[in-house]
């Protein structure tokens, strides 16, 4: 896992808040070159929704329309984690950055 994620806070803040809007209680990894640090600047962003269950038609279909509809100046690509082999999972898993933590995660780590 690396820590190179190359999007200006603008970028991130549009991203996060719809994720968030979408998919809070999911964990999101940035992958591919935006995580590897290898960017250029209108190279896509690549996330992965971590899950064991597949996301609602509705809710990937709003999410993908969001970032379409979003000023980013870039393409975004959605993964489905629960649809996805094991060999893509596994080079996902070598160079990613956590974008956004799920709520249990949170939730397991607070202090009651």
């Amino acid at each position: 896992m690396t820590s190179a994620l190359v999007l200006s806070p603008e970028e991130k803040l549009t991203v996060t808040t719809l994720l968030k809007e979408f998919v809070p209680d999911k964990e999101v990894w940035v992958f591919g070159s935006r995580a590897k640090g290898t960017a250029k600047p209108y190279s896509d962003l690549d996330l992965a929704v971590i899950g064991e269950e597949p996301l609602p038609l509705l809710v990937r279909v709003g999410l993908e329309e969001a970032f379409s509809s979003s000023l980013l100046p870039w393409k975004v690509d959605v993964l489905d984690w629960a649809t996805t082999d094991a060999v893509f999972r596994d080079l996902i898993q070598k160079d990613h950055i956590v974008i956004q933590t799920s709520l249990e995660n949170i939730r397991s780590n607070s202090v009651p």
